[in-house]
């Protein structure tokens, strides 16, 4: 998990949020909330402070669940603000809530916003407070330290060469998720699945692919075979290095490969010698693939909500 503060209420209290590109929701829980994660929010404690007393309910898809009630408040990051910005006061959540985040910023859509409000990003990019109307992230290999979420801009020095960017599907109002077309996933530089929708998902750790693209994927990989939880795929850990090199192709066909450190995500149970890949069945033949954190962090991602596109550059 990347995450990073924000500041919320007056005089500002700060939190730790985890910046999701897959859902549109502000969510912070509250100084009562049981089987959350600090810090927490204090809602006595800030003037600016106002709630809706409207019920919020939503469900992660781990199964963990948070309830609570919207609001409004002082959001910030830095200098970037936003006044009455709407969000979730949490109260309430089961035990696969907790930590290491206090609680999640999402950066989609508003179409998919459970508390029918624009979030804080689009805010401030409809409101004219943005240099360039993007966010990037920069998410460091060696863990999360070094990471860097740019609003706002996007830091050159973070990546080599220029990057390339895909328009997003459908690309209009209905848009709910950062989703663009790929031609399918690659081994070794060799297209093997079928064309899918992929949505880049920051606040997902893995990538998760059908059924049948990820059986097709790993068929002719050599050492590599199906773990009994019927999702993933694993392999010797000491032939990590070298069994292969896995991508993806987005519309243009250029291959965006995974660096291998990343595509390994570790042993499948303490003290195993056997580690498992970091894409994995999504259990769905939905025609899409989750994009998460194993890609994004080989490459620096411009999210271009000013342009409704994607970029992608190697990340340093």
């Amino acid at each position: 998990v990347y995450y990073g503060n924000i500041d919320i209420g007056t005089p500002a209290q700060v939190t730790t949020i985890d910046f999701d590109t897959g859902s549109s929701d502000l969510i912070v829980p509250s100084v009562d909330c049981a089987n959350c994660t600090g810090p927490f929010f204090d809602t006595s404690k800030s003037t600016s402070f106002a709630t809706t007393n409207q019920a919020f309910a939503t469900a992660f898809g781990d199964g963990s669940t948070a309830n609570g009630v919207i609001s409004t408040e002082v959001v910030a990051i830095g200098s970037l603000g936003i006044q009455n910005e709407a969000f979730a006061v949490i109260t309430q959540a089961s035990k696969g809530f907790d930590g290491p985040n206090a609680g999640l910023m999402g950066l989609a859509f508003p179409t998919i916003a459970q508390t029918g409000a624009t979030p804080w990003f689009i805010n401030l990019a409809n409101q004219g407070l943005l240099s360039s109307n993007v966010v990037s992230f920069f998410l460091s290999r060696q863990g999360a330290d070094g990471s860097e979420l740019c609003v706002g801009c996007i830091d050159t020095a973070k990546f080599t060469g220029e990057p390339e960017y895909f328009p997003l599907t459908p690309g209009n109002a209905s848009q709910k998720f950062w989703d663009i077309a790929s031609q399918g996933f690659t081994f070794n530089n060799k297209l093997v699945t079928q064309a899918l929708t992929a949505t880049i998902d920051s606040g997902t750790s893995l990538i998760f692919i059908p059924p049948s693209a990820a059986a097709a994927l790993y068929a002719d990989v050599p050492g590599v075979q199906a773990a009994a939880d019927g999702t993933s795929w694993t392999f010797p850990c000491a032939n990590a290095g070298s069994i292969g090199t896995f991508g993806i192709a987005f519309s243009s066909g250029t291959v965006f490969n995974i660096n291998p450190t990343q595509f390994n995500a570790g042993p499948i149970s303490q003290g195993s010698d056997q580690c498992s890949g970091a894409i994995r069945s999504s259990g769905k033949e939905d025609g899409s693939a989750l994009v998460g954190d194993a890609f994004m962090s080989t490459w620096y991602s411009i999210f271009d909500y000013g342009n409704m596109r994607i970029g992608f550059a190697q990340a340093v």
